[in-house]
């Protein structure tokens, strides 16, 4: 029999209605790669006995966990921004085109993931129930050569429980490939904001890492079950940036010296442009953003001759206008989702 290989692989995902039980899938998408695997707990017997080894070992809580990593593009990705942030509204920007928003909002939506995963058994897959996209999210992207030049979203998933050898619950198509690259910044609708005052054209950034932490109860076992019920928000939302650029300007650390005055604090945001046009006036974007921000962390270390790299680590908080302290926007031809 031959192995399972990684190019058999993707997956996709269906919004529950109740937790843990399967909703029939409505996206699929490529993954680049995945890792959710059972956390399996063990019961040591303690009892003492004439013997050294363990009397007995028991079957204890049991959880599944792991990542998976997605091309990020400017459509077919809508259903998988839903889940991470769990806000969202669409509005039409004009006929056949619509800007779909993202935010942070109270509770998270859990999932049905079919993952075919090597093709083993042949044209079965495993099912994920209860799939929460926690506890983070991290989007990055590097300008150059290489895999690092294409946004990708690595998320992270708590599930609870995955079943082998399933048939798929629906046969879908995946979306068309329009991956958002690295120079999809570079289109005149573009933007690549550094949360500074300084001209967006004068900035060069190396690369963009937004991360979203929504930490969750990973401790919900209960009496009538070995495996956990639904995780909730237990802590604060938290999202941070990280840009890495080339030394041009003493701003950031002016910045990092002084505590922002509200009102007037950083703003980093990022506007990814497709080149086609979609409509009389619009053309794909994929947009993330915080409003308001402050500088936790900043370095441009001198390692040698060459070109000096500056670091700053942005936190974001709550923004009253958007809302949210991350916004996440798409502008495409999809249908609002339902």
């Amino acid at each position: 029999m031959p192995p399972g290989l990684g190019r058999d692989a993707y997956a996709q995902m269906g919004k529950e209605t109740t937790y843990a039980t399967y909703a029939t899938p409505t996206s699929k998408l490529e993954i680049i790669s995945e890792g959710i695997e059972p956390d399996i707990g063990a019961i040591d017997d303690p009892s003492l006995h004439s013997g050294v080894s363990l009397r007995g070992l028991f079957e204890g809580g049991k959880l599944y966990r792991g990542p998976i990593v997605y091309r990020a593009t400017f459509e077919g990705i809508l259903e998988l921004l839903r889940g991470i942030f769990g806000g969202y509204t669409s509005a039409l920007v004009e006929t056949g085109v619509r800007d779909h928003t993202f935010k942070e909002a109270a509770s998270l939506f859990s999932y049905s993931i079919d993952l075919a995963k090597g093709n083993i058994p042949a044209g079965k897959v495993f099912r994920i129930l209860g799939a929460k996209y926690v506890p983070g999210t991290i989007f990055r992207v590097t300008a150059g050569q290489g895999n690092d030049a294409m946004l990708q979203i690595e998320a992270n998933v708590l599930a609870k429980d995955k079943l082998s050898n399933q048939n798929a619950g629906a046969s879908l198509a995946f979306p068309p490939v329009l991956p958002i690259l690295f120079h999809s910044n570079e289109q005149a609708g573009a933007v690549m904001d550094d949360g500074t005052a300084d001209a967006i054209g004068s900035v060069r950034v190396r690369s963009v890492e937004v991360s979203l932490e929504q930490e969750h109860s990973e401790d919900r076992w209960f009496m009538l079950s070995k495996n956990i019920d639904e995780p909730l928000r237990i802590n604060h939302l938290r999202c941070r940036w990280r840009i890495t650029q080339e030394f041009t300007t003493q701003t950031q650390f002016d910045l990092a010296r002084t505590w922002a005055a509200s009102g007037a604090e950083p703003s980093p945001r990022i506007v990814f442009q497709h080149p086609t046009t979609i409509g009389a006036a619009s053309k794909r974007e994929f947009e993330l953003r915080s409003n308001k921000c402050q500088i936790v962390g900043y370095s441009n270390p001198v390692a040698g001759p060459g070109i000096i790299i500056s670091t700053v680590t942005y936190a974001a908080f709550l923004d009253a206008t958007d809302s949210t302290a991350l916004l996440c926007r798409v502008r495409n031809t999809e249908a609002a989702l339902t």
